[in-house]
């Protein structure tokens, strides 16, 4: 661990953000969370693939994408997993509505199309799933994680299916995607961010490691169309798995 390299890193990434705001506000403006072109996923891509480059994130890509329109569920690491999927995919993620009024990186999520919910209100997950039906229905791919929280990297928890349902109401590709962070031991003990992590501390703690490595595998579309919403879920569940298994 290095406190220099984390801190050239820190002061090179808050440039890179102003940057993305720059781009955000003459690429992305006026845009809505449905309709973003291609171009703009693409600039989108590559700013992301920019800021994991900067923190030192190695991303090693194995499968294929399924075209759009796409529900990418992938298991949950780290805060890194949305970063490194956003810079491997044209996708846009579920996210908690307060962090639409975080300074600058609200502002970047919702230019970036984030769908933004209110979690744990009545109707959160009826909403939620009526934004990923017209995302999905607009010919665009939305990103989740059916864990619902961060796992230490070893295993893969149960994924929660009422989601899954947008998928099925569009006849959307479902696309399990497994993230793994490689090390000696199996896998990285200092990616995991769990409950009682800081996040600062823990952002300088990845930034102050020479490399971090993260296997991004694009597991085969599930088929969505007549199918139940708990069945889809145990499979892209058990897809996800197995690449985990195979790993460590």
């Amino acid at each position: 661990m290095s406190v220099y390299r984390s801190t050239l890193r820190f002061l090179h990434l808050v440039t890179h953000i102003f940057k993305g705001l720059f781009l955000s506000y003459t690429k992305l403006h006026g845009t809505q969370s449905h309709n973003l072109t291609e171009t703009q996923h693409k600039i989108i891509q590559a700013w992301m693939h920019r800021s994991a480059e900067i923190i030192g994130i190695d991303i090693r890509v194995y499968g294929k994408f399924a075209e759009s329109p796409t529900f990418v569920v992938a298991n949950h690491i780290s805060w890194l997993d949305i970063l490194i999927i956003s810079s491997v995919l044209p996708v846009s993620f579920l996210s908690k509505v307060e962090i639409r009024n975080w300074p600058f990186i609200g502002t970047l999520a919702a230019k970036a199309g984030t769908l933004f919910i209110r979690r744990g209100s009545k109707n959160g997950a009826t909403e939620a799933i009526n934004l990923m039906q017209t995302k999905l229905e607009a010919g665009h791919s939305v990103a989740s994680f059916p864990e619902a929280k961060t796992t230490d990297g070893t295993s893969v928890h149960v994924f929660h299916s009422r989601l899954f349902a947008a998928a099925i109401k569009t006849e959307s590709l479902i696309q399990p995607v497994a993230l793994h962070y490689p090390h000696t031991n199996g896998t990285n003990p200092i990616v995991p961010y769990l409950n009682d992590t800081n996040l600062i501390k823990h952002a300088f703690q990845i930034m102050s490691a020479k490399r971090t490595i993260v296997e991004v595998t694009l597991c085969e579309p599930i088929q969505s169309k007549g199918q139940m919403r708990k069945q889809v879920a145990q499979s892209a569940r058990n897809a996800i798995a197995q690449v985990m298994e195979a790993s460590t």
